[in-house]
């Protein structure tokens, strides 16, 4: 191959270009979700932990008086409001986390599609891989 066919090979084209920014804008959008989905998973179990000690109240004028933050300030609420509200509250949080991770799945197909496509195209030319993807797979290569 002559280099004027290598150059041509490697020039970009506007389509290419919509295809590297659509990647570089979902990669963005896939490192927030997963950011959100750790949150969310601190927050879940939070929640659960929250649940277990209100669980554990047994003396009877604590659990009818239990503390709850809502905004900067404690409420106190009974034990069977608390119950349901965290019920709520976690239901609510896995319904959110489930949403999240399917999103993120669809998010790394594509990724993965764009990818394949782009190195098909520029070879060793562009880099799309981060630091953290670098790692997983110089582990995976066993290097």
């Amino acid at each position: 191959m002559t280099s004027d066919q290598k150059l041509a090979k490697n020039t970009a084209t506007a389509e290419d270009q919509q295809q590297i920014n659509r990647f570089a804008r979902l990669h963005k959008s896939y490192m927030s979700a997963k950011e959100k989905l750790t949150s969310l998973d601190n927050e879940a179990q939070n929640l659960n932990d929250a649940a277990d000690e209100v669980l554990l109240m047994d003396d009877e004028a604590v659990a009818n008086s239990v503390p709850i933050l809502v905004g900067s300030v404690f409420v106190h609420f009974d034990q069977k409001t608390v119950d349901e509200r965290l019920d709520r509250l976690k239901a609510n949080t896995q319904a959110e986390m489930n949403a999240l991770r399917t999103r993120i799945g669809t998010m790394e197909a594509e990724l993965a599609e764009l990818r394949a496509l782009l190195y098909a195209k520029f070879g060793e030319n562009i880099h799309l891989e981060t630091e953290e993807e670098e790692g997983s797979a110089t582990t995976r290569n066993g290097l």
